[in-house]
């Protein structure tokens, strides 16, 4: 067996295993390890699949940003800190974790025999790279909707700001 296709199972094995703790886990602590777990082996798929860039904004965005966002919301929030799930919300969210599955996996499946290859052959991103074809791509035809994202993230942002100020200024007024 090949070195890749060994570490294609094992990091799919154990992205797997992760994903069944993110939904078995009782504790909320534990979930979210486990996330990072499973966000980090997936990440580890895009690698091995040659995807570097990927993998990399795999493991900057979602590994690292959006997983210590929700570790302080669970820090902060008092109604999370040591919580764990009912049992009647696994009994609702296992049948609709299995239809989004068997409709994941049909789409995957679908959509890897009918979708074209596009300009970028795999010929092409042999000579040029990842990075330089997704860049070509990202800054040409898609520069209108990057920018429209990149805004409303700043939005986001300074709204976020704006509230988490106010609530700073009223407690600190209900002090004084």
């Amino acid at each position: 067996m090949e070195l890749t296709n060994t570490a294609f199972w094992v990091f799919s094995s154990l992205a797997v295993l992760s994903a069944f703790g993110v939904v078995f886990f009782r504790n909320i602590i534990y979930a979210v390890l486990s996330l990072i777990s499973t966000l980090i082996m997936v990440s580890g798929l895009f690698f091995t699949m040659g995807a570097e860039l990927i993998g990399a904004l795999q493991i900057l965005i979602y590994a690292v940003a959006i997983v210590v966002f929700y570790v302080l919301v669970i820090s902060t929030v008092p109604e999370f800190k040591g919580k764990a799930f009912e049992t009647k919300y696994m009994l609702i969210s296992l049948p609709v974790g299995f239809l989004i599955f068997v409709e994941l996996a049909f789409v995957s499946l679908y959509g890897a025999w009918s979708s074209n290859t596009g300009i970028f052959t795999a010929d092409v991103i042999q000579e040029v790279g990842n990075v330089k074809a997704v860049a070509t791509m990202l800054f040409t035809k898609y520069l209108f909707p990057f920018e429209v994202a990149s805004l409303i993230l700043l939005v986001a942002m300074i709204g976020s700001i704006i509230i988490g100020r106010k609530d700073h200024v009223i407690d600190e007024e209900a002090k004084g």
